[in-house]
């Protein structure tokens, strides 16, 4: 893969995420402790019960979280905790040790694991929900339309490398035949689109379909779009050291997550209820979001390989942990939990994808 040339944008993206990091650990910190975060737990269950303290994702496709509770023994109850939007808000939870847990894009693995942390993930809970969106009228059908034009994304996020991978994949140079402009703010994303200040860009659910919700934007090529980057999506992260002290608790979320994530597949009603509970859009913009998610347990070990390169790459991480990526899955939770060998859940090793293997999730 070629590298970064451009040492100034090397070390914006590392300052930016070293003030980022230190911004968020701060605010995240004190959000686990209570000054902004709004608990919601699991009632009815017994005083003794130990209590997983998670970090909950605000995205549509990993809406499976909400239900975790239902599927959790007796001896323990979850408690989800609200810290905000930002993926960095929930990893600095969970690295101080204010949360056991967090659902999160993968990128953030290969983000912890470069900071010096032992994140590891322990089971996939959603696929797809990202995805770009285009104004018909910059005369964009297809993903080689994008050449030349200005793209929105969030900046030094999944979204950022899978927007790289897939310029790259229908040879389009993203370092010089594009513009790529920080929405700062998700929120933000939805209006430059609207307003012409960009001609596509690519984000997480539900934004992107708040986007398509407006005439003139589409969302573009999707199939086709996971086709070039890849469908599973967001993980079950954890430290190291609770997997290694707390592995009974370990296995009863993650066999709860399981169970969850089967139920909601199932039951798109149930998960329409859950998204409106956390997700404050219309029903018909959450559908929306909903047809572009496909919740999933497996986790795919190949794209953790390609989300650390492109990471690198891009200066959002300065040591290239692309190798370790092997190490920061555990398998051994989920096996259990579904009776599948971990190579049908997503592991292929290093050496493997050195020689070009990928996982192909059905």
């Amino acid at each position: 893969m070629d590298t970064i040339r451009d040492r100034q944008a090397w070390e914006i993206g590392r300052g930016l995420y070293a003030a980022l990091t230190r911004r968020d650990l701060l605010r995240g910190a004190a959000l686990a402790a209570g000054s902004v975060a709004l608990p919601v737990a699991l009632r009815g269950r017994a005083e003794s019960a130990t209590v997983i303290k998670y970090a909950l994702a605000l995205s549509v496709h990993e809406m499976a979280q909400g239900i975790i509770g239902d599927f959790l023994p007796p001896e323990y109850q979850i408690d989800l905790m609200i810290l905000g939007t930002a993926g960095i808000s929930l990893m600095s939870a969970l690295i101080q040790g204010q949360v056991h847990a967090c659902s999160n894009a993968n990128s953030y693995v290969a983000l912890g694991r470069a900071q010096g942390a032992g994140l590891t993930a322990v089971t996939g809970i959603a696929g797809r929900g990202q995805g770009i969106v285009a104004r018909t009228d910059r005369g964009i059908r297809r993903l080689e339309d994008l050449r030349g034009k200005k793209l929105a994304t969030k900046k030094l996020t999944s979204s950022h490398a899978m927007l790289m991978i897939v310029l790259r994949a229908v040879g389009i140079d993203p370092n010089k035949d594009v513009e790529i402009i920080d929405v700062g703010e998700p929120a933000a994303f939805s209006v430059m689109v609207q307003r012409g200040q960009v001609d596509a860009g690519q984000l997480w659910e539900p934004h992107i379909s708040i986007a398509a919700s407006q005439p003139g934007i589409i969302k573009l090529e999707l199939d086709r779009f996971f086709g070039l980057t890849w469908r599973t999506h967001s993980c079950v992260i954890m430290t190291q050291k609770t997997i290694d002290e707390q592995p009974e608790m370990c296995q009863a979320l993650v066999s709860a997550t399981v169970k969850a994530v089967e139920q909601i597949k199932k039951d798109r009603d149930r998960w329409l209820k859950i998204a409106q509970k956390y997700v404050v859009q219309s029903p018909e913009i959450l559908q929306a979001a909903i047809d572009n998610s496909d919740p999933r347990a497996d986790l795919d070990l190949t794209m953790l390989y390609r989300n650390a390169e492109v990471m690198h790459e891009l200066g959002v991480i300065k040591r290239d942990v692309t190798r370790e990526m092997e190490q920061s899955v555990d398998y051994r939770f989920l096996e259990r939990a579904t009776g599948k060998k971990k190579e049908a859940l997503g592991f292929v090793s290093y050496a493997d994808y050195k020689q070009g293997k990928r996982y192909n999730p059905a």
